[in-house]
């Protein structure tokens, strides 16, 4: 085959060469960027979906313990000598997010109040929540509504209504048990937990949430998934996120964490199983594949054409010398030579050789500045990746600043608190001194958001903020432990002056002149920094709390037990860590 004079030029070969040999090289680099931005895409996504069970099943252990010391701490309180039963459940059951039914049974399992008054008078002797709860404190996993199926309304998903059952047991001064308090919380709280931990984007991107009973049984799936599914291989995932084919015979990344338990009662052996499409966790190293397979191909098409045109420029001087030589050879003597003594073909190699250092010389000077133009163009380059460079720098310290920062009252957040209290309890544990631990909540906050809505809620909760900041001191720390709770620490300050300050900043607030009056009540532990754990510590402080809402709110209550007196200064553990 006879190819085209053009296809055998030099000009084309040359640029053809450039263009082939660049898009090689481009593919190669896009295919093993792909495979390495791929593997990192799912390394990166497993850690997220980690984090994200993680974070769940801290959530529903905290719930889990939460509310059974609600349940223990009524039971204690002896009201139930005082007849204030049927207000106190139904004011409980109204307070308590996915709370269904509260109620108190004798010592014979028979109803005698409850929230809405059902199923007062029936006997629930024969379920399991009451009989466990005449030995202590109960946790019961989830189970289907049995008596309350009939009396509360259906869930909108169209699924049988389903609980978790909460018991403790009343006490006369014998010990002997007279009573039994129940709770049933509605099993939709976990789906609020999901809801509240995952964005947006991660539900668009694939990421659903499961959660399996000790069995591994499925108790919580998301609305969109209509079957039981459930990994093949459960067990290696709480050690390691894999790849694991499912019941539908597709493959997800998935990760699952253990519920762990805060004490034994709650210990109800649950695992949280987070999972993703494969194809969506790749589908960000696939998007970059796809712009670098483009940017090569076209850097590539850019390439030919530099080539096409600097390989013109080159056989230019070429072909003039050709043709001169041709018009030399053809007769035609107005083409300027230089005149040299011997034949013709002499005389033509002397032009020849003439136009071709001509045109080295000015092909040299043009490379140096071109070079030149070059230089100066890797200068602005590395300025620009200097600016570029100190740009993320200052963005990467903004991040890390809100990391620290709650976003509505701009004070430390829960994990800055923890550091700097597990700091403080270090320090002050060499110096000697007492620190004050201090919990504070909003009282009937919940009724704010619900009479004048979210956005006066904030702007309560805001006022707040400033309130208790500008009323304590430049060493003390404030910050929103969550929700409309606070965390104040009172370094050098001991339990009568830690509840000084507490009595003004309680004062603050009730006459701060916001949209809504509100009240507060603090519960102080001091010394804070004898607890052998973080926990301990703000449990303490969280009992103080919840005896200063009992007494009626808008108070200061102490933690009036005693913590131990020689905890090691590095025994103290945070607060995810204990």
């Amino acid at each position: 085959m006879i190819w085209p004079a053009f296809v055998r030029s030099f000009r084309f070969q040359l640029a053809a060469a450039y263009a082939l040999g660049l898009a090689t090289l481009v593919g190669v680099l896009a295919v093993v960027q792909g495979h390495v931005a791929g593997e990192r895409a799912l390394h990166d996504q497993a850690d997220t979906l980690q984090t994200l069970a993680r974070s769940t099943s801290v959530m529903l252990a905290d719930g889990l313990a939460e509310r059974l010391r609600e349940v223990e701490l009524l039971a204690q309180s002896g009201r139930w000598q005082e007849g204030h039963w049927p207000e106190t459940l139904e004011i409980l059951r109204r307070t308590r997010s996915h709370v269904s039914w509260v109620g108190l049974t004798d010592a014979q399992g028979r109803v005698i109040a409850a929230s809405g008054g059902m199923l007062v008078g029936q006997n629930v002797a024969a379920r399991p929540w009451f009989q466990a709860a005449l030995q202590g404190p109960h946790t019961g996993d989830v189970h289907t509504a049995q008596l309350l199926a009939r009396l509360l309304p259906a869930s909108p998903r169209g699924e049988p209504l389903r609980f978790i059952d909460f018991a403790a047991p009343l006490r006369d001064e014998n010990r002997q048990v007279v009573a039994v308090l129940g709770m049933h919380v509605n099993w939709d709280w976990p789906q609020h937990i999901v809801d509240s931990l995952r964005s947006p984007l991660a539900r668009q991107q694939g990421v659903r949430v499961f959660v399996f009973d000790r069995e591994g049984r499925v108790i919580h799936r998301p609305e969109d998934v209509t079957v039981q599914e459930r990994p093949i291989e459960l067990a290696p995932l709480v050690r390691l996120p894999s790849i694991q084919t499912w019941d539908d015979g597709r493959d997800y990344l998935t990760a699952a964490v253990r519920v762990v338990a805060r004490n034994a009662a709650t210990d109800l052996g649950w695992t949280v199983v987070v999972r993703q499409p494969v194809n969506l966790a790749r589908a960000g190293a696939r998007e970059a594949q796809h712009a670098a397979a483009v940017a090569g191909s076209v850097t590539a098409a850019l390439v030919a054409l530099l080539a096409w045109w600097v390989v013109g420029r080159l056989t230019h001087p070429l072909q003039r010398i050709a043709r001169a030589a041709r018009a030399l050879r053809q007769g035609e003597l107005d083409t300027p030579m230089p005149v040299v003594d011997g034949p013709s073909e002499v005389r033509e190699l002397s032009q020849a050789l003439a136009e071709m250092t001509s045109s080295l010389v000015r092909h040299e000077r043009e490379l140096a500045v071109a070079n030149r133009e070059l230089e100066q163009r890797v200068a602005e380059r590395t300025a620009e990746l200097t600016q570029a460079t100190e740009s993320l720098r200052r963005a990467n310290a903004r991040l890390e600043q809100l990391a620290s920062r709650d976003s509505l009252t701009g004070l430390p957040n829960r994990r800055s608190l923890t550091d700097s209290l597990h700091a403080e309890v270090r320090r002050h544990r060499r110096s000697g001194q007492a620190l004050a631990l201090v919990l504070a909540d909003v009282d009937h906050f919940k009724q704010v958001n619900d009479t004048y809505g979210h956005a006066t809620g904030d702007e309560v909760l805001r006022a707040v903020a400033q309130a208790l900041v500008g009323g304590c001191r430049v060493t003390d720390l404030v910050g929103r432990f969550g929700g409309e709770e606070f965390l104040l620490l009172m370094p050098d300050t001991d339990l009568a002056g830690a509840r000084v300050a507490c009595e003004k900043l309680r004062e603050r607030v009730q006459a701060l002149d916001g949209p809504v009056p509100v009240t507060m009540s603090f519960g102080v532990v001091s010394p804070a920094q004898y607890f052998a754990t973080m926990e301990e510590a703000l449990s303490a402080a969280d009992q103080a709390l919840y005896q200063a809402k009992a007494e009626g709110r808008n108070r200061v209550c102490a933690y009036e037990g005693q913590p131990p007196q020689a905890a090691p200064v590095s025994g103290f553990l945070p607060l995810e860590d204990a």
